[in-house]
């Protein structure tokens, strides 16, 4: 039995990058998967007010972790898009005491050395998992005798352009429950299509026949558009659909041993 902890910045972050393979672990393995979410998701929007968009994100996010089965979805409320404001060692703590409290075996979040990242949150995640990680088996880093010295054997980092990654996970079977969980974050399903009208404005390509399109109709847009994102990601391994990820072991002790002790559920594949 593994336990496995999931570290985003935003509310749509994991269901975009990793939902398909959180749901093998829960219903596959019967791994308790634990979700924090870092900021409150309040730059999320074209057209809500702060106090809105707050309280329907994170409800959005409850209820996508209860599609997916996670045991908990727990909130971070830095204020988003300014997480580099924060002093690192103040998020790195945070991190640190949910992986010692969940007793996280697995850690996945966004890539800290995958290049191409525009989103100023999405690095300092990215950064402050590794560390913690790298930190949580010190008694001298997070809050003193909050919880017991913990120890996390893999990692399975997610980017928007993964570098070195090697490791394909087959979400054929779950690639519907992906979507039905992303989905449920309205909020942010808005603002894609807000962008994508944005961004057809800006270049002159007339889509003006989806300026009014229903709730329906934007959202089929979006899944027929993360069917065959995973499904690209699929052909480079034989999966009809696959989320990638670049998985990293911790610990010393298989050195010192000589031998391998630590067996991921999806191992890297070489391509």
């Amino acid at each position: 039995m593994k336990s496995v902890l999931v570290v985003v910045a935003h509310g749509d972050d994991m269901e975009f990058m990793c939902a398909g393979t959180i749901y093998r672990w829960v219903k596959e393995y019967n791994y308790p998967v634990y979700e924090l979410i870092l900021t409150d998701n309040r730059k999320g929007t074209y057209t809500l007010r702060e106090s809105e968009i707050i309280v329907r994100s994170k409800q959005e996010s409850i209820d996508a972790g209860k599609i997916l089965g996670l045991k908990e979805v727990r909130f971070g409320n830095f204020i988003d898009g300014e997480l580099e404001d924060i002093p690192r060692k103040y998020i790195r703590n945070i991190i640190i005491d949910m992986i010692r409290e969940v007793k996280a075996n697995i850690v996945l979040s966004w890539d800290p050395f995958a290049n191409g990242e525009d989103h100023p949150d999405h690095r300092v995640t990215a950064l402050t998992t590794y560390e913690a990680i790298s930190f949580c088996s010190n008694p001298n880093f997070g809050t003193p005798g909050l919880y017991p010295l913990h120890f996390v054997s893999e990692a399975y980092w997610f980017a928007k352009k993964p570098e070195s990654a090697k490791t394909f996970v087959d979400i054929t079977d779950t690639i519907e429950v992906k979507i039905d969980a992303l989905l449920k974050h309205e909020t942010q399903m808005e603002l894609t299509f807000g962008s994508l009208m944005l961004e057809a404005e800006i270049l002159g390509i007339d889509i003006s026949g989806l300026k009014d399109a229903d709730r329906n109709t934007r959202n089929q847009l979006i899944a027929n558009a993360v069917r065959e994102y995973t499904a690209e990601k699929g052909k480079h391994c034989g999966y009809k659909h696959a989320e990638q990820f670049r998985y990293e072991n911790f610990g010393m002790l298989e050195m010192v041993l000589g031998q391998k002790i630590i067996q991921p559920e999806f191992p890297p594949i070489e391509i």
